[in-house]
């Protein structure tokens, strides 16, 4: 009887570990699902892919996503940043226009070129490697298409490929943010 007990119980562990294992999944997962979804509501989300790899920032101290616009002296400067990790293992993410004369304008998309004043840009940099890639590829511009712009209220997508200090391509696709901006 205890050997029939014991039997029963190590099939029925070896079962339940196999429903665990397998979670309905057919295979592998397509990392844009794991990205937040493209919304416009100022749901404070920001998420890529690099390399093929998801990039979600947390939603909470000064890793979460954030977006500022203003108009100083005749210019706008936008800046939207969210980063992931942190101590030694630091991932960010930033798209920014600083001096720039023209307004932002729902519908428009914009080049993100180098970081000279008064273009677009997105930049890439991670710790503990120390890589810092900017999009500096005039002749292959990323873009930042605005999707949202009013009551303080940011949304849009971004792609942009960066250069590491080895000059290897590094490719941010999917983007998508869903932003309140201050200002």
């Amino acid at each position: 009887m205890k050997k029939t007990f014991f039997l029963l119980l190590l099939a029925s562990l070896f079962l339940i570990n196999c429903n665990n294992d397998d979670n309905g999944n057919d295979g592998p997962t397509d990392p844009l699902d794991e990205l937040p979804a493209a919304t416009q509501t100022g749901a404070q989300t920001l998420g890529c892919l690099i390399n093929g790899e998801p990039f979600i920032p947390s939603n909470f101290g000064n890793s979460a996503p954030n977006a500022f616009y203003q108009f100083v002296d005749g210019a706008y400067t936008l800046s939207i940043y969210a980063s992931s990790g942190g101590g030694n293992s630091l991932t960010s993410i930033r798209i920014q226009s600083i001096d720039n004369p023209i307004l932002i304008e729902t519908g428009d998309a914009y080049p993100l070129l180098n970081c000279d004043i008064p273009n677009y840009c997105g930049e890439l940099t991670s710790f503990p490697d120390e890589l810092i890639a900017v999009n500096s590829q005039n002749s292959s511009p990323g873009v930042l298409t605005i999707t949202r712009f009013d009551d303080s209220i940011i949304s849009g997508t971004f792609a942009f490929t960066v250069l590491d200090n080895d000059g290897n391509e590094i490719t941010i696709t999917d983007g998508r943010f869903d932003l309140n901006y201050t200002n």
